[in-house]
């Protein structure tokens, strides 16, 4: 991102190291404060220039799971809503207007059937004008007015016309401004990574000490990080053995796994609409397949710690990716499973069927978090979701990994190149799935600072 792209009002991170963890509820409230200040001069500026008089943001839609059914999908917060207010108490608009404080309406709640959602006391409630009411529809909004939420019938019901509605000149900007970190933001993210690395820890204590199902070991997760299935940021992805293979892994088996085997870990944390994504993986068994694996879950766990080395402010995060892959070149050739120079196994495309997905990503509200795509990647890298220059306060996730998935590895021994790979290692290291290991990094102007520090690499 250059500073002529970056939006107004955020031309420089606030952040450029990690802020102290709050010690109290106080402590959070502030920084609360102030990360609503930073956002209301962006917003300003924003409104502004696009000749509006306001922004209406819809906390969320509660989406039914079938048409023709009476079940819900628990609602999830907008997260042009969310970057504002953790708020989920009741549904609720949040109206942004130049000079004045934000002004929330939150539904009254009158249903017997449900309890609201839960309070909470970390954000700055003084920087709100709150109100309750009967109906969003008793509300008036005069002048030019811009809404932001999926339910369009809310916007209906306010009478915002429908050109005014999820505008995408407002909605990239917007997204813009999530891209640089405000503290209060980083102390979330922090706290979701320490939260997640309770979860991780204890799966790994579990898988070295007895055999358990990899749906035994995701809902041990969840108890040790005191979530449930639908307040978790992601879908845990919680394999073993061949499994590891599957990159979004989700159909637990319930059988107990024994022996020599693989386990990988993707797993995180929600802090106040935040998300932290952590992967591990770990090997255990003595046989000479497992012995051969474990050598290369070191070798990529030293692969992401070089690196997370090279986060740096002011370098293309596609560069990153593309170092990825001749430092990942280096040790399928090391471990003797390529037999070609490291120039060879990555023009050949040699690199990308044993590492087929982008280096990382943005993070923060949205675990795939926006704004930092704002190209498409080089040909070689389709599935690239960050093609962003780093700035200081961007977070971002730096996952390197070797997979052996059965499609990719039939097509590469069918390939021009089938004579640079060892087929017979490959044949025996495919019941081992693959490894990924993943940190949350923020960039600063002081170098790169791991927010998932907390979580052992061993």
């Amino acid at each position: 991102m250059t500073e002529a792209t970056m939006p107004m009002g955020l031309k420089t991170s606030v952040c450029r190291n990690v802020p102290v963890m709050p010690a109290s509820d106080i402590e959070w409230q502030k920084n609360h404060k102030q990360h609503v200040q930073r956002l209301g001069s962006a917003w300003e500026s924003l409104i502004s220039s696009a000749h509006l008089d306001a922004v209406v943001i819809y906390s969320g839609l509660e989406a039914r799971k079938y048409s023709r059914d009476d079940q819900f999908w628990p609602a999830a917060l907008t997260p042009h809503f969310l970057h504002w207010i953790p708020y989920e108490e009741t549904p609720a608009l949040l109206v942004i207007r130049p000079g004045s404080v934000p002004k929330l309406y939150g539904l009254a709640h009158t249903s017997f059937w449900d309890s609201p959602g839960p309070a909470c006391e970390l954000w700055d409630r003084g920087s709100f004008d709150i109100e309750m009411v009967d109906d969003f529809a008793s509300v008036k909004f005069p002048g030019r007015v811009a809404f932001i939420g999926d339910d369009l019938s809310i916007a209906q019901s306010l009478g915002i016309p429908a050109d005014q509605c999820n505008r995408d000149d407002l909605l990239s900007k917007a997204d813009l401004f999530r891209t640089l970190k405000s503290d209060y933001e980083v102390i979330n993210l922090v706290k979701a990574n320490n939260i997640a690395a309770i979860g991780h820890g204890q799966l790994k204590s579990m898988f070295e000490s007895g055999d358990y199902s990899e749906l035994e070991l995701h809902h041990a997760y969840l108890s040790a990080t005191s979530q449930t299935d639908f307040t978790v940021p992601y879908g845990n992805i919680v394999a073993m053995g061949s499994n590891c293979g599957v990159l979004h892994h989700v159909h637990y088996d319930r059988k107990k796994n024994h022996g020599d085997t693989s386990l990988l870990v993707d797993a995180g944390a929600r802090v106040l609409g935040y998300a932290s994504d952590i992967t591990r993986t770990w090997v255990r068994g003595r046989g000479e397949a497992a012995s051969a694996f474990r050598g290369l879950v070191r070798a990529v766990d030293e692969v992401q710690r070089d690196l997370v080395k090279l986060v740096s402010v002011g370098k293309p995060y596609e560069d990153l990716h593309n170092q990825a892959h001749e430092l990942l070149a280096g040790v399928l050739i090391s471990a003797g499973i390529v037999k070609c120079s490291v120039e060879a196994a990555v023009k050949g495309g040699v690199t990308r069927s044993f590492f087929p997905h982008g280096l990382g990503h943005s993070l923060g509200i949205q675990v795939h978090d926006v704004g930092m795509r704002l190209r498409k990647p080089s040909s070689d890298n389709p599935y690239l979701r960050n093609t962003s220059v780093l700035a200081a306060g961007h977070v971002v996730t730096i996952e390197p990994g070797i997979y052996f998935i059965p499609k990719l590895m039939q097509e590469l021994m069918a390939g021009p190149m089938s004579n640079m790979v060892h087929s017979s290692l490959v044949k025996a290291l495919m019941p081992f799935g693959g490894v990924r290991i993943e940190d949350d990094i923020l960039a600063t102007d002081l170098g790169p600072v791991n927010l998932s520090a907390g979580c052992s690499h061993e």
